[in-house]
């Protein structure tokens, strides 16, 4: 994975942008780690096609929408948000792992965490997230 120190906009965890004390836009500057976050969230919650100048970003966990709840399609989604983290060398492929586990008759439960060895004292980012195939959602835990 490159090093990534990146400032960006600062988001709430539903997506709004967060202004600061001073009126001003925050952002992520103090920290990286934040910022890889939401690119992370970024690219899990989308499907292809949702960013207009990046058509080929994101998990695309949606076409799973009316799949059966079953390995199969547990390990397409697994395979989809890998695939969306290793897009344009954002993540290194052996640093990502994805756990599922299927919670409902139509819901699958992803743990992933991610090895950030050149951000803080190798810690892993992890995050939690609950796929819908009746209601194509993602939901961030």
């Amino acid at each position: 994975m490159k090093s990534y120190r990146v400032n960006d906009l600062l988001w709430t965890w539903s997506g709004d942008i967060v202004v600061g004390d001073n009126g001003d836009l925050s952002d992520t500057k103090a920290e990286s780690v934040r910022s890889f976050y939401q690119e992370v969230q970024t690219r899990v919650r989308s499907d292809l096609k949702d960013w207009q100048l990046h058509p080929q970003l994101g998990a695309d966990l949606s076409s799973l929408m009316g799949e059966p709840n079953d390995k199969t399609t547990a390990e397409e989604g697994k395979t989809r948000i890998i695939n969306a983290l290793i897009k344009d060398g954002f993540c290194d492929r052996n640093r990502i792992k994805v756990r599922y586990m299927p919670v409902s008759r139509h819901h699958i439960y992803y743990d992933i965490g991610i090895t950030l060895p050149d951000l803080r004292y190798d810690e892993e980012l992890k995050m939690s997230i609950l796929f819908s195939s009746m209601e194509q959602t993602v939901q961030i835990l």
